[in-house]
């Protein structure tokens, strides 16, 4: 139970009667608690809540990338939040209750860096998996100093791994996914610049087998 010790205009955290206090980023605010209801759900709000799921799940393994990724574009809310936006508009695929992501249509990040020229991967040495690109350093906002983001998802266990890596100019990393050896991951790359200011479009490059 939450205490006012200046009246209406404190700030506070916890229940006063019908109202919940809590904070987000230093930002104060007051909601009132939701009625319960012994309505059943309807069926487009069943799939609306199972789709919400899908994107939930998948969007948390990616939480820490979302946040670097969608950092210019998160208004008033999180990355992660805006991604999973993003996924539920457009890339959610199947009929209820079994929904699927369409790994093709998701973005890791969206920005105003020039993104990968002619990207690809492949299996690498045992427990790796090796990314190409060709370098456009000098091209809009392109530098040779930008540095790679590589991403690989691993379906199977429900988890992400990233590595901010080799510049743009090298054209070529190698990417240590042992954990995810045996497994099929789906992979995308990215650019952000040397200073962390802007990132690029990341480039979804399909799925590979890790060695």
């Amino acid at each position: 139970m939450a205490r006012l010790n200046k009246g209406i205009l404190d700030d506070f955290s916890g229940k006063v009667g019908k109202v919940i206090g809590s904070s987000w980023r230093g930002i104060a605010y007051m909601r009132s608690i939701g009625r319960k209801t012994g309505k059943a759900k309807t069926l487009n709000q069943e799939i609306q809540q199972a789709k919400f799921k899908t994107a939930s799940s998948f969007g948390q393994s990616m939480h820490d990338l979302f946040e670097l990724g969608f950092k210019d574009y998160a208004q008033k809310m999180t990355g992660t939040n805006y991604a999973q936006s993003i996924i539920l508009k457009e890339a959610i695929i199947g009929d209820h209750p079994d929904f699927k992501i369409d790994y093709s249509k998701v973005q890791v990040s969206k920005g105003k860096l020039t993104k990968a020229k002619t990207p690809a991967v492949a299996p690498g040495a045992a427990g790796a998996v090796v990314f190409t690109w060709t370098s456009n350093a000098g091209q809009k906002t392109a530098k040779a100093n930008d540095q790679s983001i590589l991403v690989a998802y691993c379906p199977e266990l429900n988890e992400t791994m990233f590595v901010i890596g080799a510049t743009r100019d090298t054209g070529t990393a190698s990417f240590d996914v042992a954990d995810f050896s045996g497994k099929a991951v789906q992979t995308w790359l990215s650019f952000i610049t040397a200073n962390g200011k802007l990132v690029a479009d990341s480039t979804y490059l399909g799925e590979v087998t890790v060695a």
